[in-house]
This record gives structure tokens, C-alpha cells and sequence, in this order.
């Protein structure tokens, strides 16, 4: 017996050696959760409109363009439990911020929790890790990179050449926009069609009970911000007319509800951007997310036509 215990050591321990190599690996290798939670513990003093949100944002407004002393503070997927943790984390060194840009789409308010979803549930990781958000121990699942296999193989020979090289491909610029979308050299209808589809079907509730609970950490948003004297402006993104004419009626209006209230209870702005007709073709990266050229277009609409950045 004991020699077979040995013989199993020996055999597993250069196993977990080139597992927690690979860990520590990737988790040196750049991302934007520990660039913005690195870059907001520097500068939050600083920040005077601070975006938030999930992708519709993150790869919509440009800081750098917008005014003076922004920061894009949204990820991939940012439900508002995630934007509350940071604007709370954050609070006490937020003394100059003056606007907080939060986005609401047709999803916001029918999310459900990370951890429930396949393709998401490996961002927990992500913000356990690197933005300490300790809703998750550092010992389950949500506290290795090497958890989410798919994941982590993906990004593990980036991870060594960025070592050996100093390459690094992180997804967002000095401001926190996000890079990832360039502008399409053409439009094409036929893929924006079907990538919408599949989009809508994600986005369509599964739980109606979700809206209570992400409402909830809105509406936290939105009372901090009144408390503090802090202007909330709410920003429903522009979306494809093949997409938005797809969403369903009843989403859609708890999400104009959703902002309404915001506005009667907390003094809220609200700017509704869905169908606007300005952005069209190439503005587009696919059905509900704007492409670079979008997004610099979007900014300037938002710094001329809201103002106060």
C-alpha cells in the first residue's frame, strides 16, 4: 500500500507543478478586470464620469473623447450586482465624480446570476480574482483560473509569449474602452441577421423573478447616486433595426420602466438611443453592439447632445 501511495505521488506531483505553473502564468498575463481594478485603486480620486455597465457600454463610449476625467469601468457581461460591488468598493475615493454613466438594455433587468450561466459563470472567476470581489471563496471553483478549462487554455500560450516577449493582446485601452471590435470593412446583412438571432434567444428572460433582483442593485445605483449628489444618467445603446425590431414588446417596456422609475424616484436623466437612425452599416459590429466607428460616433452624440462631461 505504501508503495503504491508513493508511486501515485510521484506520479501526480509533476501534475499539480505544471498546474500551478500555468496558474500563476496566466493570472500574470494582463486582462482588463485587474487594469481597471489596478488603474481605479490609482485614480478614483480623479475620475469625474465613470461609465458603467456591461458590453453595450464597454464598446460604445470612448473616455478619451467623451471629456475630462472619464473612465469606461464596464466589462463583457457586467450584471448590476457587479456594478454596485465596484461604485461601493470605490465610494469613499469617488469625492469628485460627477456623472455616472450606466447602461439599461433589454437584458439588464431579466440577468441572471453568473454563476447559473455556461458561457458566463467563468467571468466569477475574474472578478474574485482580480477586482476582490469575495462573494466566492478563493478556494472554490471561483477562485482558479485553471477551473474554467476552456478558458484557461485559451489564453495560457498568450499568457507565455506575453513572459517572453513582453506582447500583450489586453482588450480595452488606457481609459478602459473596449478594443476588440474594429469596423467591418463591409456590411453584411445576412450574418447580422443570424448572429442576432442567436442573441435575442440569449437575451430573452428565462425568470421573470430576475427583474426583482437586478432592479434592486439599480435601484442601489441610483440612491447612492442621488445621496451623494452624483448625476445618474441612464443610456439605452443603439441597436440594429433587424435586432431591436425582435426584442420582445414586453421586455422592452419593463426596461422603459425600469429607467421611468429612476427617473420619478432618484432624479435619474434617461437618453434612449435604441432606434436611432444615424447608425447604420458599418456603425455596427454585429446586431446590438456598435463597431469602433460606432462607438466614436456614439461618444460624440453623448458629449454634445447630454453634455456636462
Amino acid at each position: 500500500m505504501k508503495g503504491f501511495v508513493k508511486h501515485l505521488f510521484i506520479f501526480v506531483l509533476p501534475l499539480l507543478v505544471l498546474a500551478a505553473l500555468g496558474e500563476a502564468l496566466v493570472r500574470h498575463y494582463p486582462n482588463s478586470y485587474r487594469y481597471k481594478s489596478e488603474w481605479m485603486d490609482c485614480h478614483a480620486d480623479s475620475v469625474q464620469t465613470l461609465l458603467m455597465g456591461a458590453s453595450h457600454i464597454y464598446y460604445a463610449v470612448i473616455p478619451d473623447s467623451l471629456g475630462h476625467a472619464a473612465f469606461n469601468l464596464s466589462n463583457v457581461s457586467q450584471l448590476y450586482e457587479y456594478d454596485w460591488f465596484l461604485l461601493d468598493r470605490y465610494s469613499s475615493r469617488l469625492g469628485r465624480l460627477r456623472n455616472l454613466v450606466l447602461v439599461i438594455d433589454d437584458s439588464s433587468p431579466f440577468d441572471a446570476p453568473m454563476e447559473q450561466l455556461p458561457e458566463d459563470w467563468h467571468r466569477c472567476i475574474y472578478y474574485r480574482l482580480y477586482m476582490d470581489y469575495d462573494k466566492h471563496s478563493l478556494w472554490s471553483k471561483y477562485g482558479f483560473e485553471l477551473s474554467s478549462y476552456t478558458t484557461f487554455r485559451r489564453k495560457l500560450m498568450p499568457a507565455l509569449r506575453y513572459v517572453l516577449t513582453g506582447e500583450s493582446t489586453l482588450d480595452c485601452d488606457s481609459l478602459g474602452f473596449g478594443t476588440a471590435f474594429a469596423t467591418p470593412a463591409s456590411f453584411d446583412t445576412a450574418m447580422m441577421r443570424r448572429e442576432s438571432d442567436i442573441a435575442i434567444e440569449r437575451h430573452r428572460c428565462k425568470d421573470w423573478n430576475l427583474v426583482k433582483t437586478n432592479s434592486d442593485y439599480l435601484f442601489k445605483i441610483a440612491d447612492w447616486c442621488q445621496r451623494r449628489g452624483v448625476r445618474l444618467v441612464l443610456v439605452t445603446t443603439p441597436m440594429w433595426s433587424g435586432f431591436y425590431s425582435k426584442i420582445d414588446p414586453k421586455q422592452l417596456q419593463v426596461m422603459y420602466d425600469l429607467a421611468q422609475q429612476c427617473v420619478d424616484r432618484y432624479g435619474a436623466e434617461y437618453k434612449d438611443y435604441l432606434r436611432d437612425r444615424r447608425f447604420q452599416g458599418t456603425d455596427f459590429r454585429d446586431g446590438d453592439h456598435l463597431s469602433r466607428q460606432g462607438a466614436e460616433k456614439f461618444t460624440r452624440i453623448l458629449r454634445d447632445e447630454v453634455g456636462g462631461f
